[in-house]
């Protein structure tokens, strides 16, 4: 009877752990949600990305991150749309920086090269940009649109 109602509660527990996953950090950032990407009716990618959402982050970026997980992204949220101008100095890594309006829809892909100080503008007022591997940007294309899924808190 006490293996029975042992094993039974393991697999409630199982279950729990498989509903509720533990949610990863991005280069020190906690995950916040899932962003996903539409063309047209159809996904065409997700992202489990963190949010930059102040000044300070805003700075800092993944400055100092040797590498991020496939599959997940640092998205910056400014609080109204105006051109940005972004740069890759002390990053280590090659990063697609996708440039988004308010609504969501992808304006531009551009190039983020390891350490760089080139500036990246923005072609137009932007409210989002996201920050991926460069390798994963084949998956995007401009004009596709994202819409956020945050983790409940």
């Amino acid at each position: 009877m006490f293996r029975q109602l042992a094993l039974h509660l393991l697999w409630i527990l199982g279950a729990i752990l498989v509903a509720c996953p533990a949610h990863a950090e991005i280069c020190g950032y906690p995950e916040k949600g899932t962003l996903v990407v539409y063309r047209g009716d159809q996904m065409a990618a997700d992202f489990q990305v963190a949010l930059a959402e102040s000044p300070e982050q805003y700075r800092k970026g993944l400055m100092g991150c040797g590498s991020i997980t496939p599959g997940t992204g640092l998205l910056f949220i400014y609080p109204d749309a105006k051109r940005r101008v972004f740069w890759m100095k002390n990053t280590p890594l090659a990063l697609a920086i996708i440039f988004a309006s308010p609504g969501g829809q992808i304006l531009a892909i551009e190039a983020g090269h390891p350490n760089s100080t080139r500036r990246i503008r923005s072609p137009d007022a932007i409210q989002y940009v996201l920050e991926i591997n460069y390798a994963e940007a084949d998956q995007l294309r401009i004009g596709d649109r994202f819409a956020l899924r945050l983790i409940p808190q």
